[in-house]
């Protein structure tokens, strides 16, 4: 386990890129789902590591929104005056 110490605005800004990026997160999660279900015409997955592919976003996903409510609940820590 780490722990790491960001300031205020590097824990706002890390915020935003989260959830600026979570439409492309998504819409990666859709294409490779979609891709995944393609097939030739003998019936095998015409991109045949699409689905797993699908399977890490999806989980990269989770995660990242789990690592937004660990910065959002973070309490904040005056810093030490000098």
């Amino acid at each position: 386990m780490r722990t790491i110490t960001l300031t205020d605005e590097q824990a706002t800004l890390l915020t935003m890129y989260i959830l600026i990026s979570t439409k492309y997160r998504e819409r990666e999660i859709k294409a490779c789902g979609e891709l995944g279900q393609e097939k030739t015409a003998d019936g095998n997955p015409m991109f045949p590591n699409r689905a797993a592919d699908a399977e890490w976003w999806i989980r990269l996903h989770h995660e990242i929104e789990r690592i937004r409510r660990i910065i959002d609940k973070a309490p904040y820590v005056e810093e030490a005056k000098l």
